[in-house]
């Protein structure tokens, strides 16, 4: 049985209310919206763009874009995220030091904001932002586009960026049923097999 049927592969399906003319259209319209990496001095928290389905890292040739009748290709979203307790630490080393250096008793609040925003762009120096990437198969003999993945958070990211990189709506589709009786969950395992490099 496939894996999509026994539930093993999460996904999201649309229906696109069109499908592109060429490959061409497809290429340019990720390219337009293409992943930028984030630097850590960038006012930036965080960056969402096209990459290749099969390797992440490519955000310009998307050499891996035509599978069979599928388009692949992946949504990439890299954030810098700290929480209140990894920060309080070096946030609280930090004002110590300052007090120290400038004989304060307290800090106005202004300028431990500013203390706070050193440190975050330190914490940020010296590491790597958050890096989720997540695959979607256009297929263009149903028109269907599936998303593997069911998280909100994505959907919401995957759905603004496809309508406008494409300028086409989509509307979110209950497919379980749908799949099997097109016979979509065999069609598309190859898919999955591509980009994920596992044997049917």
């Amino acid at each position: 049985m496939s894996r999509l049927l026994k539930g093993n592969v999460s996904f999201t399906v649309f229906k696109p209310e069109k499908t592109p003319e060429n490959i061409e259209k497809v290429r340019e319209a990720l390219a337009e919206y293409a992943f930028q990496r984030l630097d850590p001095t960038d006012l930036r928290d965080e960056s969402v763009g096209w990459v290749d389905a099969v390797l992440c890292f490519d955000s310009e040739n998307f050499s891996s874009l035509l599978h069979d009748s599928f388009f692949i290709f992946a949504i990439r979203e890299d954030k810098y995220s700290f929480s209140a307790a990894q920060l309080r630490p070096y946030i609280e080393e930090a004002e110590f030091v300052f007090k120290r250096e400038n004989s304060l008793e307290y800090i106005a609040a202004q300028q431990k904001k500013e203390i706070k925003e050193q440190v975050i762009r330190r914490m940020r120096t010296n590491s790597y932002p958050k890096t989720t990437v997540t695959e979607a198969a256009w297929d263009m003999d149903s028109g269907l586009l599936y998303l593997f993945s069911q998280s909100g958070s994505t959907v919401a990211k995957f759905t603004d960026l496809f309508e406008k990189s494409f300028q086409i709506s989509i509307d979110q589709t209950s497919l379980f049923d749908s799949v099997k009786e097109l016979g979509g969950a065999d069609k598309i395992e190859p898919v999955i097999s591509s980009i994920w490099g596992e044997a049917k």
